[in-house]
């Protein structure tokens, strides 16, 4: 694969991971990895789920919001923050500034979750909604850090960002070991590529899937054509995981990721049932999409133990009891 070398700086290092794990310490939640009798069953290998479900926020983004922001000089901060978001990193971003006593602007797309609007919002920020989806967000969001000077925080490229997504993976193999593969939501790559580069420095040999959806597959076509591809983006429960990646982005999974498998919205929905029904655990379709991944072979023939990364549960409670009072 052939990238732009102007576009993609040095990737986290291990290094860079632990040093956000320590910055991080007392701001996020160390949350659970629990073992999961159904999906191992139905894998038939030992299967844990990471629960960044239950994370501050409810979802893994908290974690490379706040090492980004608290990275920041206070001069940078001064001068406010901006980013573009589907929901999570938003609200990541917002409690980060709250935290470090700045102020933040959030763009999200018109069809951002009205639980994660409400929530970005009572974290403080800014909240402006853009018509269309995450990339017309963050072109909006762009054009408002050139017109205000407000540092913008990527809610996948930035290495800080990144660096901080990859202490899901530290926990999990600080934890067990043992594990052989983990299995990743991937929207813009950076908690996938975060997790890879812990995985590749800790655990030998260990596997790294990622799980998307036919309707948001950008990093999959974009790995299969070895450049960036934009594909056509279907409607989707897993906002999530909408929009095109970079090259940046592309550049760390294409080091690190080894496969990712691909489910439709249909198995989306039916994890996150199952998820509910057997496990007791909400998972938004950004999260479920592991374990439908995982219901579809993505371990199959996979050494064990094998984690997987429920990366947040903010889903809309109408939402829920529509897929729950669905058999489709």
């Amino acid at each position: 694969m052939t990238l732009s070398p102007h576009a993609v700086p040095p990737f986290p290092t291990l290094a860079d991971v632990l040093a956000a794990d320590r910055r991080l310490q007392g701001v996020v939640r160390r949350t659970p990895l629990e073992p999961s009798p159904w999906l191992s069953h139905r894998a038939e290998t030992d299967v844990l789920l990471k629960l960044e479900s239950l994370q501050r926020t409810g979802s893994f983004k908290v974690r490379g919001a706040y090492n980004a922001v608290a990275s920041l000089p206070p001069e940078a901060r001064a001068r406010g923050l901006v980013t573009a978001s589907a929901g999570n990193h938003g609200q990541g971003v917002a409690l980060a500034a709250t935290l470090v006593g700045c102020r933040a602007t959030v763009f999200v797309p018109a069809d951002a979750p009205e639980t994660k609007r409400r929530r970005i919002a009572r974290f403080g920020a800014d909240l402006r909604t853009v018509d269309g989806g995450y990339d017309e967000a963050h072109h909006a969001a762009e054009a408002w850090a050139r017109q205000t000077g407000a540092l913008y925080v990527h809610a996948f490229s930035d290495p800080a960002v990144v660096a901080g997504q990859g202490t899901v993976g530290l926990e999990v193999l600080r934890e067990r070991p043992d594990v052989r593969t983990l299995v990743v939501p991937v929207g813009g790559g950076g908690l996938i590529g975060g997790i890879g580069v812990v995985a590749r420095a800790m655990g030998s040999g260990v596997r790294i899937v990622g799980a998307q959806t036919h309707e948001t597959a950008a990093m999959h076509a974009s790995l299969a054509a070895g450049r960036l591809v934009s594909p056509p983006y279907g409607e989707t429960i897993c906002e999530g995981l909408s929009g095109d990646v970079d090259e940046r982005s592309l550049g760390l999974a294409s080091s690190v990721v080894d496969d990712i498998v691909l489910v439709s919205e249909r198995d989306v929905r039916r994890a996150i049932r199952s998820l509910y029904e057997e496990e007791g655990v909400v998972a938004e379709g950004s999260a479920a999409v592991a374990a439908a991944a995982v219901l579809q072979g993505a371990l199959n023939g996979a050494a064990g133990p094998a984690a997987v990364v429920l990366t947040g549960g903010n889903l809309d409670a109408r939402r829920l009891a529509g897929i729950l009072s669905t058999d489709d």
